[in-house]
């Protein structure tokens, strides 16, 4: 999953709930109300950027990385005669259904 991929509804909510409560506070008179906008943009939203970030770097998710590392390594063993070309096939296709059920499962997920 992309980093930046909830980062960004969390930065347009955090904005707007520090504009609220500022320009409410500073409209209803509410002494040292500008507080809010210091504390809102220069603490909570990066602290609110930085749990978003962490939380799409899940580590229950698949990451594709891997999934590319071991078909690397699945090729050099072919490559290398470790494995026969029977091995490889069953080894590639177990590993395509691995990739396309979790995407299945993240895709489900996701939408409900």
């Amino acid at each position: 999953m992309d980093a930046d991929s909830s980062a960004g509804p969390v930065a347009g909510a955090v904005s707007l709930v520090v504009l609220a409560v500022g320009l409410g506070g500073l409209a209803l008179g509410v002494p040292y109300a500008w507080v809010v906008f210091p504390v809102g943009y220069g603490g909570v939203l990066p602290l609110a950027m930085a749990l978003a970030r962490r939380d799409d770097d899940a580590p229950g998710e698949p990451d594709s990385d891997t999934e590319d590392t071991a078909l690397a390594t699945l090729r050099e063993r072919y490559a290398r005669g470790e494995i026969d070309e029977a091995e490889f096939e069953r080894r590639a296709e177990e590993l395509l259904e691995t990739e396309s059920a979790e995407t299945e499962r993240t895709t489900l997920t996701e939408s409900n």
